[in-house]
C-alpha cells in the first residue's frame, strides 16, 4: 500500500481527502493528477462528484476545507494569513472559515475531566453549566463555580482530536511533500516547511498548560496597566486537555461597535491601541490572533477595561526586531522611501534585490497608494499586504515573526477602525516609538547590545589569527603574486587629483 500510511485508518482518512478534492472537481489543488500516475487506485473516487466546476476556485477550497474538518479548517485559517502563499482573493475567501463546531456531550465532559484532573465534576466544582457557551473545533467552554465560590470558564479539549489532527497532519505533509516534488515553481513556496510550521504551530495550541503559561506571562506584564485586566489561571484544575481560569467579564469589543456614545467607543479604542502597542513594543510577547472574539470590554466607574482571552497562539519579539519595527513604521509615515529601503535589507526581510531601482519605484507607489491624506496616515493592514506582494516580487522571503506582527497588527487596526474611524492607529504609536529611539542613544543600550554580540565578537577574534594564516599559506602555495601597473596607477591618480 502506501508507505506513509501504517494503518486502515490512515488509509481511510486519505481517501476521505482525496474524495473530497474529486468531489468539488479541484484535481489540481493537491496535483490529484500526478498523484493518480502514482497510485492508480484513486482512480476508482471519479464518481463522487457533485458539479462544482461553476465554483470559484476560493470557495471551493473554503467548501473543502469546512468538509474536511478540524484540522483542514485551522489549516484554512493559517493560510488566510499568509498573503506570501496565496492570492487575495483566496485569502478574503478563507477568512470566512468559521473555528465553531458542534458541541460535544456531556458525557464527554465529565470522562475527560476524571481523567485529566483525577477528580469528579462535582468534587471540584459546585457548579457545572452542562451546556457550553462557545464551541469550537479543538475544543468548548463551559461556565462554572469552584468550591470557593469563585466563578470560572472551563475549556474542555475534544475526545480524541489529538489523534485526528496527527493523522490529518501526516496526510498533509505527505501531499505538501509531493507537491513540492511535482512541481520546481512551489519550491520558492517550500510547502513541507509550511506543513511543519502549521504542525507546530496546532501542537501548541493542543497543550492547555502552554496557554496558561502564555497568559501568566501577559498578567506579569500587565501588572502595572490597571485598565487592562489578564484572568488567573487555575493550575489545580489545570492540565494539558482542561484548562480552568477565571471568567471575564463585559462584553466582547465587537459588541460596542454599534454603541450610541462615540466618546465611550473612542475611549475603548484608544486604550485597546495603547494595550496593543505595549505588547508589541514594550513587551515583545503579543497575541497573535486578536480577534474581536477574544477581546472583552467592561465599563468600570465609567472606565472601560480591556480582557484579553485566547493564548494559545502568541508572538516574540526581541529588542532589535521591535527596535527594526519601530524604525520602519517611522520611515513609512514620513514616506522615506530610501530609508525604508535600507531597513528592510538590516531587517532581513530582503536578502538581496537584482535591482534597488525598481523595488523603491514599487514601494513609493504602494505608500502613495495606502496613505490617507485627508488623516494624515497609512492604512498598515492593506500596506503590509501589498508590501509582502513587492517582496515576493523581488524573490525575497518573508520571515515567520513578520507575519505574525502583520496578522495581529492587521485585526487590530480593523477592530480601532471599526469603533471609531477618525483615529489615526500610528499615530498613538508614537510614544511607544520615541521610547525605543531614545533608548538607542542612552549607555545602557550600548552596554545591552555589547552584551548580547559579546560571543559572537569574542568567536570571531578567536578565529581571526588562524582565519590570516589560512590566507597566507594559500597565496604560498599556489606562489601568489600581485602586480599593479604603476603607469595605469598614476594616470588614475592624476585624472582625481588634477581638474
Amino acid at each position: 500500500m502506501l508507505e506513509f500510511l501504517h494503518t486502515p485508518a490512515d488509509i481511510k482518512r486519505f481517501l476521505e481527502i482525496m474524495r473530497v478534492f474529486l468531489k468539488y472537481g479541484w484535481e489540481s489543488a493537491v496535483e490529484i493528477k500526478k498523484m493518480k500516475e502514482r497510485f492508480p487506485f484513486l482512480s476508482r473516487l471519479e464518481g463522487s462528484r457533485v458539479g462544482g466546476e461553476e465554483l470559484p476556485n476560493p470557495v471551493k477550497l473554503r467548501k473543502i476545507f469546512e468538509e474536511l474538518g478540524p484540522t483542514f479548517i485551522k489549516f484554512g485559517q493559517m493560510l488566510s494569513t499568509r498573503p506570501d502563499l496565496i492570492k487575495e482573493e483566496f485569502i478574503v475567501e478563507l477568512k470566512k472559515l468559521q473555528d465553531e463546531a458542534p458541541p460535544f456531550d456531556f458525557v464527554e465532559v465529565r470522562h475527560i475531566i476524571k481523567k485529566e484532573l483525577g477528580k469528579n465534576v462535582e468534587t471540584i466544582y459546585r457548579k457545572f453549566d452542562k451546556t457550553p457557551v462557545a464551541a469550537a473545533s479543538l475544543g468548548q467552554v463551559h461556565l462554572a463555580e469552584l468550591k470557593n465560590g469563585r466563578h470560572v470558564a472551563v475549556k474542555i479539549q475534544r475526545p480524541d482530536i489529538e489523534h485526528t489532527i496527527q493523522e490529518d497532519i501526516h496526510i498533509i505533509s505527505f501531499i505538501a511533500g509531493l507537491i513540492e516534488q511535482s512541481l520546481t515553481s512551489t519550491k520558492y513556496y517550500n510547502p513541507t516547511e509550511v506543513a511543519k510550521e502549521f504542525a507546530e504551530t496546532l501542537n501548541k495550541e493542543l497543550d492547555y498548560n502552554r496557554e496558561g503559561k502564555n497568559a501568566e506571562k501577559f498578567a506579569h506584564n500587565f501588572r502595572n496597566s490597571p485598565n487592562v485586566k489578564i484572568p488567573k489561571i487555575f493550575w489545580k484544575y489545570t492540565s494539558r486537555r482542561v484548562l480552568t481560569l477565571e471568567k471575564v467579564q463585559g462584553k466582547k469589543i465587537s459588541a460596542f461597535y454599534n454603541n450610541k456614545s462615540k466618546a465611550l467607543k473612542k475611549k475603548i479604542a484608544l486604550d485597546y491601541i495603547d494595550c496593543f502597542f505595549k505588547q508589541v513594543l514594550v513587551h515583545g510577547f503579543f497575541q497573535a490572533d486578536p480577534h474581536p472574539a477574544n477581546v472583552f470590554v467592561s465599563i468600570h466607574k465609567g472606565k472601560p477595561i480591556i480582557s484579553l482571552v485566547d493564548f494559545g497562539m502568541v508572538g516574540r519579539m526581541d529588542y532589535e526586531t521591535r527596535d527594526n519595527f519601530a524604525t520602519a513604521m517611522v520611515l513609512i509615515v514620513e514616506k522615506n522611501i530610501k530609508g525604508l529601503t535600507k531597513q528592510l535589507l538590516a531587517m532581513k526581510l530582503i536578502d538581496r534585490l537584482d535591482d534597488e531601482k525598481e523595488f523603491m519605484i514599487d514601494l513609493s507607489e504602494t505608500i502613495d497608494y495606502f496613505y490617507d491624506a485627508e488623516f494624515q496616515r497609512i492604512d498598515f493592514a492593506g500596506f503590509n499586504n501589498a508590501l509582502i506582494g513587492i517582496m515576493i516580487k523581488h524573490h525575497a522571503r518573508v520571515p515567520k515573526h513578520y507575519l505574525l506582527f502583520l496578522r495581529s497588527m492587521s485585526i487590530a487596526q480593523d477592530t480601532v477602525q471599526k469603533l471609531h474611524p477618525d483615529i489615526n492607529f500610528i499615530e498613538n504609536a508614537k510614544p511607544y516609538i520615541i521610547k525605543i529611539m531614545e533608548e538607542k542613544t542612552k549607555p545602557g543600550y550600548m552596554v545591552k547590545s555589547f552584551k548580547e554580540n559579546y560571543f559572537e565578537l569574542n568567536r570571531f577574534v578567536r578565529d581571526l589569527p588562524e582565519s590570516v594564516m589560512h590566507i597566507f599559506k594559500k597565496m604560498e602555495e599556489e606562489d601568489f603574486k600581485i602586480s599593479i601597473e604603476a603607469h595605469t596607477l598614476a594616470k588614475a591618480f592624476q585624472k582625481a587629483l588634477i581638474p
